[in-house]
């Protein structure tokens, strides 16, 4: 009996003693060195003076790293969410298209790429010359072109026509699906009291609208005091929430997210007219940072895509067929009936995703070299170990990062755990 309890053992021994001496042994000594400080490597264990927690208050309270936590969880919030909405979009749209294999095989190339070589691409997408030379980046070379091709006298003319053309449309089309849902919310409220949520989120959207008007209206009072970022927001998430509210509607939504799209297009091609060559990755602190952000968003949606399409594929034709048969139309049958069933998969996608964020190095390392405000946690962690030799530094945000991950880790277990045991 002992024999057999051993044999396991005989096979997975080796295994975990490179496990331990790759993982388990890199974890140990990089926590040790963390609390030390004038580290020296002497053998396979470090030495130095014991400063306690020392390291860490410094760590987290230098200008460098709360500009790589700004910066990391810009990534995280700002990927992870483009990333899995275009993935569940594309899973979702590619599916009822006879060329699915081909396109999805395009998206997902990017994957394919090393991390270092797409960064190199995306360079060259940036790459920035003075006023008056030659743009060999992409980015800067095409919305030259588009703010030369507006700024001609014919096209301009008529760019402002086909603007107002557009703005009066996208009211119309706005007004008309307002009018329809609150007319609906008026009728629920005599029969059950209750507000929908168009009712709901144009009151809340007015409301904002108000409140940015008062604002503006005091600074006026003040002595032209300007109302700043915080009203500017309350307009914009007003008009946002009322925007939702009358796109979601189905009989004047889908012409009015056309004509909303035309119009932003006639606005960008105006907005781009007098076009000066842009230095995309030195425009701190957003510019630059969202630049690095889209290329890992361009990367990552394939592998979104890929996971969020299997799941998608797993739904029971009969679920969204009786859903249709029930009078649901395409949204409700996407939120109600493909959310829920693919959560699952959307919260692994994620947390994986989210893992990845955490670590990014190659992007940041490759174009920027963490300068102009780009730096995040693991290119801050590399530049201390090996350009300032601060080891002990690079030790404790090394432990930072660790700790951060071990809750993603943690629920994917949890995940898989609940998976097998359904099985």
């Amino acid at each position: 009996m002992r024999d057999r309890k051993l044999v396991p053992w005989l096979f997975v021994g080796p295994a975990l003693l490179v496990v331990g001496f790759f993982l388990l042994y890199p974890t140990v000594i990089t926590t040790y060195m963390s609390f030390l400080s004038d580290v020296s490597m002497q053998g396979a264990f470090p030495a130095g003076n014991f400063v306690g927690v020392s390291n860490y208050v410094n760590v987290l309270t230098s200008a460098d790293t709360l500009i790589a936590f700004r910066n990391t969880m810009l990534w995280i919030v700002v990927m992870t969410a483009f990333t899995i909405g275009f993935g569940l979009i594309l899973a979702v749209l590619l599916d009822r298209v006879k060329y699915e294999s081909i396109a999805k095989s395009v998206i997902f190339m990017p994957m394919a790429v090393s991390f270092t070589a797409a960064s190199i691409i995306w360079k060259f997408v940036y790459a920035y010359r003075p006023p008056g030379f030659a743009q060999i980046g992409l980015l800067n070379s095409l919305l030259g072109a588009i703010g030369d091709f507006a700024s001609r006298p014919a096209v301009s003319s008529a760019l402002n026509i086909m603007f107002i053309a557009f703005a009066i449309i996208s009211l119309i089309f706005a007004l008309l699906s307002l009018s329809k849902g609150l007319w609906r919310a008026i009728e629920v409220w005599k029969e059950d009291r209750r507000l929908t949520w168009i009712a709901g989120v144009v009151l809340i959207g007015f409301i904002l609208i108000a409140a940015w008007y008062i604002l503006g209206f005091a600074g006026a009072r003040d002595g032209g005091t300007p109302i700043g970022m915080a009203g500017q927001t309350l307009m914009i998430l007003g008009l946002i929430g009322i925007g939702l509210a009358a796109i979601r509607d189905t009989s004047f939504g889908p012409p009015l997210m056309g004509s909303l799209f035309l119009l932003g297009i006639v606005d960008f091609m105006q907005s781009q007219t007098g076009f000066e060559p842009v230095t995309w990755l030195m425009e701190r602190p957003w510019t630059n940072n969202m630049a690095l952000i889209v290329m890992g968003i361009w990367v990552w949606t394939g592998f979104a895509m890929v996971m969020l399409s299997a799941a998608y594929k797993g739904i029971p034709k009969s679920m969204l067929e009786a859903a249709r048969v029930d009078g649901a139309n395409e949204l409700q049958v996407f939120w109600h009936v493909t959310i829920p069933y693919m959560k699952t998969t959307i919260i692994a996608t994620t947390t994986t995703i989210v893992i990845f964020v955490l670590k990014i190095f190659d992007f940041v390392w490759v174009t920027t070299n963490g300068n102009y405000g780009t730096d995040v946690l693991a290119s801050l962690m590399i530049r201390k170990m090996y350009s300032f030799y601060n080891y002990e530094s690079a030790s404790a945000l090394a432990v930072v990062l660790f700790v951060l991950i071990i809750p993603f880790v943690i629920i994917n277990i949890r995940r898989f755990q609940k998976r097998e045991a359904i099985r």
